[in-house]
Formats: structure tokens, C-alpha cells, sequence
């Protein structure tokens, strides 16, 4: 994915913390780490539509960014342990506590790493570490075109339990369908303000 090699080069460089929350501007499928583009994609509408395919250093499923979605990406140095599902779980409290600010409700984090308002999904994520350098996407649903997830991925081959078999348009939600119409501008405020604090998994060494 093209944010991979700026967010990673930044840490390298600098030997810092770094974040990024902006709304995709165009529709991409990316593709995870170990993900199979004949496994995950419907290539034939992605040609048909002129969608690019691309893939990001993470591991994960195959997702869909689009005008809607609010991409958010937190990349830096982790002196804590090799724990992968406990940063991605620091990281993914803080966006649950800004939309907690606008009064969303019925958040929690389920499967390895997502976010759903009850129990459809909301968010999906994924981590890149390598040594000590960590990177973090996670794609959010505001208000996103919903039919384009069934037109461009296929079913998952793997799939969290909570999903429990359903079909994109029944798993998979937005704030403004769940009547939360707020500006994604106030939502990517909320959360540069709690990325801001410093970097989320600073709480993990705690446990150590």
C-alpha cells in the first residue's frame, strides 16, 4: 500500500512516532500480507471499474478504501515485547474513546482486531512489525458506498467467529447507517487529538 513506505521511512529517519488520518480519495482494494488476489477479489468487476489493486505491508484480510472511509495509520519504535494483537488493541481504544466522544455506543473490539457497533463491524485493521518498528492501519466506515465491498471482494476464506458466516452487506456497517451522521472532519479532529497523546502501546510495557 503507497502509505507503507512514506509512514515507515518516516520512523526510520526520525526514530519517532508518527500517525496519519485522512479520508481515502479514491476506491483501492488492498490486499494483506499473505492474501491471494484470486482468493479475495472479483478481479473481473475491479477491471471492469478501473480499480486498482494494491498490497500493504500488514497482515490481514483484503479490504476496500473508498470516498467514506477514514484511513488511519500510526506508525513508530516499540521497545514492548512481539505482542501484535495487544498494539493493535491500544491503538484501536483510542479511536474507540473519539467516537465515544460524539456518543456512539455499543463499541467494542472483536475478532483479532476490528471494531463493531454491536455486532456488525465497523473497522478492520492490520499491524506491520518488524524488530522494533511497528505500523498500524485501520480503515474506519463513516459513509462509504456500501454496495461496493459485494462488488469488488469475494467472501473471506477466514473469517472472525463473530462473523458467523454472513455475507458483506449483513456483517459490515457504517456510522451513518447506524444513524451517527457526524462530519468525518470532527471525527479525524477526535482522533488526531488522541494519537496525539503519544504512541498507544507506551500502556503495554505496564505489563511487562
Amino acid at each position: 500500500m503507497y502509505i507503507d513506505d512514506r509512514m515507515l521511512k518516516k520512523v526510520k529517519d526520525h526514530n519517532s512516532y508518527h500517525f496519519l488520518v485522512y479520508e481515502s480519495s479514491k476506491t483501492e482494494v488492498i490486499l494483506g500480507r499473505s492474501c491471494k488476489e484470486a482468493d479475495d477479489v472479483n478481479v473481473e468487476n475491479c477491471q471492469e471499474d478501473n480499480i486498482t489493486v494494491l498490497r500493504r505491508a500488514g497482515g490481514g484480510g483484503t479490504v476496500v478504501l473508498s470516498q467514506g472511509i477514514i484511513v488511519i495509520s500510526v506508525a513508530g519504535i516499540s521497545r514492548v515485547k512481539y505482542f501484535l494483537k495487544e498494539h493493535m488493541i491500544t491503538i484501536n481504544e483510542r479511536i474507540i474513546s473519539a467516537l465515544r466522544y460524539f456518543g456512539v455506543e455499543g463499541l467494542s473490539i472483536k475478532g483479532i482486531s476490528d471494531i463493531a457497533i454491536g455486532d456488525r463491524k465497523i473497522l478492520g485493521s492490520s499491524l506491520y512489525r518488524r524488530k522494533d518498528i511497528v505500523l498500524y492501519q485501520g480503515a474506519l466506515l463513516v459513509n462509504p458506498d456500501m454496495s461496493i465491498f459485494e462488488r469488488y471482494l469475494k467472501h473471506p476464506k477466514r473469517e472472525p467467529d463473530y462473523r458467523m458466516g454472513r455475507p458483506h452487506r449483513d456483517f459490515i456497517t457504517s456510522l451513518y447507517k447506524e444513524r451517527y451522521e457526524i462530519p468525518k472532519s470532527k471525527i479525524a479532529e477526535s482522533l488526531e487529538i488522541r494519537l496525539g497523546q503519544g504512541p498507544p502501546w507506551i500502556s503495554l510495557m505496564k505489563n511487562q
